[in-house]
Formats: C-alpha cells, structure tokens, sequence
C-alpha cells in the first residue's frame, strides 16, 4: 500500500487498524518533506530529525484517535511545529537556568577572593595540561572550541564511541584533581583560558 493524497481516507482508516504497513507508506512520504520543514525553523539537521521521528511515534501511539476526515500532511506538519516550539521552549528555559547557576557560581567564587579565583583559573589550566594527549585534545576541541562529539569524530578520523570515551575519561580525571566546588563552574572557567594547544600525538 503506497500513500497518496488520492487515498488518503483509506491509510487513516488503516492506520487506526493497526497495519503498519500503511503506517511505513505515509512515513515514506512524509518524513524528508517535514525534516526540511523544520530545518527552517532549527537549522540543525539532527534536531529536526529528532522531531519528526517523535511526531511519527507520537501519531502511532495515539492512532486510534485519527479522524478519517483528517488532512494527514497539514496535521503532520501542524505536529511537527508545535513539537519543534514546545522542545525550543523547554531547551531554552533549562539553558536559561544552566547560565544563571553558572554565572552565580561564578560570582561567588569571583567575590570570595580575587585571588583565589585567578590560582584557580591556573589550576585548572594545569591540571587541563596534565591530562593524556587524546583526553585533552578531544576534550579542548569539545568544551573551547565548543565542537559536537560527531564532528570531533569526523575530523580526527575516530569513532564517536571513542570521542564519548574519552571525554568521560577527561572529566574522570579532572574531577578527581578539582576536588572543591571549582569542578562546578570548570566549563566557565575552561571558556575564559587563553586557548590551550593539544600535546601532539606520537
């Protein structure tokens, strides 16, 4: 059974059956329409994809609440955006929060004692330094120069299992040498460094 706008009524009234067949046929045509949709909106390809996928698990979990007068692709593309607003409302409010523990924690550090903050910025530099050569490298190009794990992978020709790999290593290691409350603002603090050169692999 292949979708078309022709029989429409019929994949409705299939769907809610079950048959998932008829499930796969609308997924087909639907699927890279709605990811350029929201592309629009996001400019991020991996992030619309998500969306999508989530709409067409949210439209077969609840198909037995599809209406055979429906217009599938208006209320697939209606889905997706409000999918697309409810997930830029709740990324943005929990990168609202994150910035402001940052910033407070930040302050108060700053507030404690100058001084003490600027023998912390230097122990973090060092203890950065100190950290294998893959740790440190991986970890320089994902928490200063603020690149995604696949494309840390891409360009160092490894695995993203790997580039995962070692940033838990990395932070394993930091977060036992940072053992005061410094580990909390560690990302704040690593962004105001100078921007520290990876040790070269042998």
């Amino acid at each position: 059974m292949k979708f078309t706008p022709e029989n429409e009524k019929l994949i409705i009234t299939s769907i809610k059956a079950g048959n998932s067949d008829a499930y796969k046929s609308l997924y087909l045509y639907a699927y890279e329409p709605l990811c350029l949709y929201i592309l629009n909106f996001t400019k991020d390809k991996i992030i619309a994809e998500d969306i999508v996928q989530d709409v067409f698990i949210k439209l077969w979990i609840n198909r037995s609440k599809l209406k055979s007068e429906y217009s599938l692709i208006p209320y697939l593309y209606k889905m997706a955006y409000n999918k697309f607003v409810d997930s830029y409302r709740k990324n943005k409010k929990k990168t609202e929060e994150l910035e402001a523990f940052k910033l407070s924690s930040l302050s108060e550090l700053i507030e404690y004692d100058e001084d003490l903050y600027q023998q912390k910025l230097n122990s973090v530099e060092q203890a950065i330094n100190e950290l294998p050569p893959r740790c440190q490298e991986i970890f320089i190009m994902s928490k200063q120069k603020n690149m995604r794990y696949k494309d840390i992978a891409t360009e160092l020709n490894i695995s993203i299992k790997t580039v995962e790999h070692q940033m838990s290593k990395a932070l394993s290691i930091l977060r036992k040498k940072m053992k005061d409350k410094i580990f909390t603002v560690l990302i704040v603090l690593f962004n105001r460094l100078k921007l520290l050169k990876p040790k070269k692999q042998h």
